[in-house]
C-alpha cells in the first residue's frame, strides 16, 4: 500500500513538474527568509500559517487543473 502511495505522488511531480517547482520555491523562500531577517517565533508562526494557504491554493490550482 505504502508503494502504491509512493508512486503515486512521483507521478503527480512528474506529471505537474511546474506546480511542485512553485511550491518548491514557496517553502525554500519561506526558510531563507526566516533565517535573514531573524523573524520571532510568533512572526515565523503566522508566515508558515500563510504559506500552509497558499501551499493549497497552488496545489488546488496546479494538480487539479
Amino acid at each position: 500500500m505504502r508503494n502504491k502511495n509512493f508512486m503515486k505522488n512521483l507521478l503527480l511531480h512528474i506529471r505537474y513538474p511546474w506546480t511542485a517547482i512553485c511550491l518548491l520555491i514557496l517553502w525554500l523562500g519561506l526558510a531563507v527568509m526566516c533565517t535573514i531577517l531573524g523573524l520571532t517565533n510568533q512572526e515565523i508562526t503566522w508566515l508558515v500559517c500563510g504559506a500552509g494557504m497558499a501551499t493549497l491554493v497552488i496545489a488546488m490550482v496546479g494538480f487539479w487543473g
